[in-house]
């Protein structure tokens, strides 16, 4: 028998969720949750997927392992909201969540919604009008120098559209194309924008072009052990 029932209800008593604050989380009911922890029921691989990832678990571990509590203090939790924040639904949205693992596939269905809207979410408070994105690190080389990011911190996107280009210079952006994510800072010198790695290596900003260009909006970053 696996471990999930016995891990949701850990996770909730160390997060001080009620079964229906957990439940509201997945969007799935109070009833769920409880058929689960009374092992009844287990949960679909999907839903346990969006669990393990929304608080950091490795899959295995939540799966296979009777978690103790300093285990789960000490993992991600970071990405979990406070139960009071939980009350305010009209400052919290789904964020679609890229992990480390959904990368690859990411890249090549970057523009398929129904793709975008399989993947896990992450719940955050925002107050963006414009659309998000969560993507975990998997190669913290890759980002310019002078980020203190490092692999397995989530770092959380907004789209540019026309709207909310004139605000993007000089913050850390990421675009999307069939070759594949590239990041960088985005730099404005004559009249035209560019997405910079470095002095040498820079990404011409086409906005109305195949690529996606994202600029950074929030992180979340690993906690200390």
């Amino acid at each position: 028998m696996s471990q999930i029932g016995k891990n949701i209800k850990k996770i909730r008593n160390v997060r001080g969720l009620s079964q229906q604050a957990f439940a509201d989380l997945f969007q799935l009911s109070r009833g769920n949750i409880s058929s689960y922890e009374e092992f009844r029921a287990e949960p679909k691989i999907e839903v346990i997927i969006k669990i393990a990832n929304f608080f950091g678990i490795p899959l295995a571990d939540f799966i296979e392992k009777d978690l103790s509590v300093n285990e789960l203090l000490h993992y991600n939790t970071e990405l979990v909201l406070e139960t009071e924040k939980l009350k305010i639904a009209q400052q919290l949205i789904r964020v679609p969540y890229i992990p480390a693992l959904y990368i690859n596939d990411f890249i090549k269905q970057y523009k398929d919604e129904d793709f975008i809207s399989g993947l896990p979410h992450i719940i955050i408070p925002s107050s963006s009008k414009f659309r998000l994105i969560a993507i975990e690190i998997d190669n913290q080389e890759a980002l310019p120098s002078g980020y203190d990011f490092h692999n397995g911190d989530v770092l959380i996107y907004e789209n540019i559209i026309k709207e909310n280009v004139h605000r993007i210079t000089d913050r850390l952006g990421m675009m999307i194309d069939p070759e594949g994510i590239k990041t960088g800072v985005y730099k404005e010198g004559n009249g035209v924008i560019s997405l910079a790695l470095n002095e040498w290596v820079k990404y011409p900003f086409e906005i109305e072009s195949d690529s996606i260009y994202w600029v950074l909006r929030a992180s979340f970053k690993q906690a200390s052990l």
